[in-house]
């Protein structure tokens, strides 16, 4: 393809959007996605939904059309794309471009006619924006200023998606900070750099490497009162700076929980799971599942999509013989083998874990947003 057909595609896709997102809306509205809509939509916002900024609303209409995967993993767009043969391929493509949203915010650092030149403060990569509105908006964004947006793809240059929000030069501390709340909960969108991505896998195998060293294993099991001390402990050491790491986060532990395991994975990073010690001995002693706290835990390892696969994983390879009697004890299903409905179980529970397990746990920020960390914090 020359410069010049790429351009015209490019421009001819951009003028089509707004029309194949309209009829993506629509069909978006059958009946047979209710029932994951609302679903999704007090998973996010709770059974009644008070939202004060409207755009949020837009955004997570545009995020469950484009991303939410289904019962059977497909997306809307999938689903849209499957039931419209007659579309062009360049369409098609564009459409299913859509499932990989980019969600940033950007810099904004020249403009030349339609495109708007941009780098992302996430992941550190420069971005061409577009829009397919007929709204000036480009002419409230000179260089310095900031905007927040999900885009898409369409060639080598991006579109907005959804709805942007606006930081003037003046308020960079506020884009700086939205960066951050963005990278904390989606570390994948950091990773979009392979060099940021590199620097995240090295950091995670010398942290591992220091909680074996410090710990003498990567898996120990605490009583709750004890797991902040012996955190603190090891992110001084790992630091060389004692005193700098805040208290260990325990509000998502229940009131009756009594024990903590602390597992730094090489592969999946530092996780805390409650009770640990009764799953521990579920599995060194099927019969215990008989009583309704080791029941009770390991059900939730299995079904809770907040409970990552690691501590079930690791107890089935440590006690391969009893596995089976754990996993059918919990399901109440005595046809069931560890091998391979464990397996299956996890990943249809827990998908949205699988779906990111093969990046890094931490997450890298680059240098601007680092630094202003660091400032914020002194």
């Amino acid at each position: 393809m020359t410069e010049g057909s790429r351009m015209s595609s490019i421009e001819e896709l951009v003028r089509r959007s707004a029309t194949l997102k309209r009829e993506v809306l629509d069909y978006a509205q059958k009946p047979r996605f209710d029932r994951a809509f609302r679903q999704e939509i007090r998973a996010r916002f709770g059974r009644v939904v008070v939202v004060e900024d409207e755009a949020e609303l837009t955004n997570f209409f545009d995020w469950f059309i484009q991303q939410h995967r289904l019962h059977d993993g497909r997306t809307i767009i999938d689903l849209y794309v499957e039931a419209h043969p007659e579309l062009p391929d360049a369409e098609r493509e564009f459409l299913l471009g859509w499932r990989d949203v980019r969600e940033g915010v950007f810099e904004v650092t020249g403009r030349d006619g339609p495109v708007l030149h941009t780098v992302n403060l996430l992941d550190e990569l420069p971005y061409r924006i577009r829009t397919n509105t007929d709204e000036p908006i480009f002419d409230r964004m000179p260089p310095g200023s900031y905007l927040g947006s999900r885009v898409v793809a369409v060639h080598d240059d991006w579109l907005i998606s959804g709805t942007t929000a606006l930081y003037p030069a003046r308020d960079q501390p506020a884009a700086y900070e939205a960066a951050i709340r963005l990278a904390t909960e989606q570390p994948a969108l950091v990773y979009h750099n392979p060099e940021r991505l590199a620097h995240a896998w090295d950091l995670q195998r010398k942290q591992h490497a220091s909680f074996v060293a410090h710990f003498g294993t990567d898996e120990i099991t605490l009583d709750v009162d004890q797991v902040d001390k012996a955190m603190q402990g090891f992110w001084d050491t790992y630091s060389g700076q004692p005193g700098i790491a805040p208290p260990t986060d325990l509000s998502w532990l229940d009131h009756g929980a009594e024990t903590v395991g602390v597992i730094y994975d090489p592969q999946t990073g530092l996780g805390m799971y409650a009770d640990y010690a009764l799953a521990q001995q579920a599995f060194a002693d099927p019969d215990l599942m008989r009583r309704r706290r080791h029941k009770e835990v390991v059900k939730a390892y299995l079904d809770d999509d907040s409970v990552d696969p690691v501590p079930l994983q690791r107890l089935a390879a440590r006690h391969p013989d009893n596995a089976d009697r754990v996993l059918r004890a919990a399901t109440g299903k005595p046809a069931v083998s560890w091998q391979p409905h464990g397996e299956q179980l996890l990943r249809k529970n827990k998908a949205d874990w699988y779906a990111r397990s093969h990046l890094p746990a931490l997450t890298v920020f680059g240098d601007r947003l680092a630094a202003h960390v660091r400032a914020s914090q002194q």
